[in-house]
């Protein structure tokens, strides 16, 4: 048996047993894994909100066979801001809902995960402005997707513009080839029409990778 550490995102929460929990996982160190948690559900003394989701969490882990458990946990970072408020709730579960769909088990990007943390930590501090906060979060799965595209070796400018409807092309064309404050600074786009092309992105990255991205199933 050997002995792990890692920091890791609660992306995924799954009751076993009586009292039991399967927590999913995205670590800095392996990846995408599965960490069983024995009787956390039924107990006073352990650290309930380090295996709530979206929380940031130092496990110690014990691995056998590929499989892992951990009975010492400890809270690194949580949002409560995220927590009360219904707009940033559904966008930031879209986040795991991507998290858990484009990673394998046990595939690591370190840049990714320090990525998804600092989203979490910017979500968590947005105004409380909702027209504004909702045009912000819109932005930023777009241009989330745009570099998942990208670090994923899939980017063909055109084909991804076959994926977008004829009327949206050009807009679309302008979000893959500027940077984001550039974009996000001209106030050009409505919530529908980054919508739609938050949509274009996801069907071209279903179609490449073989993904099942559900961007309005959340939003």
């Amino acid at each position: 048996m050997d002995i792990l550490k890692t920091e890791g995102i609660v992306i995924k929460k799954t009751n076993a047993k009586e009292a039991d929990l399967i927590l999913k996982v995205f670590t800095k160190e392996y990846g995408k894994i599965d960490i069983y948690i024995n009787g956390i559900r039924k107990s006073k003394r352990r650290e309930k909100l380090a295996v709530e989701l979206m929380s940031v969490t130092d496990f110690l882990i014990y691995e056998k066979n590929a499989n892992y458990s951990s009975n010492s946990f400890t809270l690194t970072a949580f949002f409560p801001k995220i927590q009360l408020s219904f707009l940033k709730l559904k966008y930031s579960y879209y986040l795991l809902h991507l998290i858990d769909k484009i990673y394998e088990y046990n595939s690591e990007d370190l840049e990714f995960y320090n990525k998804i943390t600092g989203l979490f930590e910017y979500i968590n501090v947005l105004s409380e402005d909702e027209k504004k906060t909702e045009i912000l979060l819109s932005y930023l799965i777009l241009y989330l997707l745009k570099d998942i595209i990208l670090t994923q070796g899939i980017f063909e400018h055109e084909n991804i513009l076959n994926f977008a409807e004829k009327d949206s092309r050009e807009k679309l064309e302008n979000i893959l080839n500027n940077p984001a404050k550039e974009v996000i600074n001209s106030g050009s786009y409505t919530i529908d029409e980054i919508t739609e092309m938050i949509v274009s992105l996801e069907k071209y990255i279903n179609y490449n990778l073989n993904r099942n991205l559900k961007y309005n199933f959340f939003v």
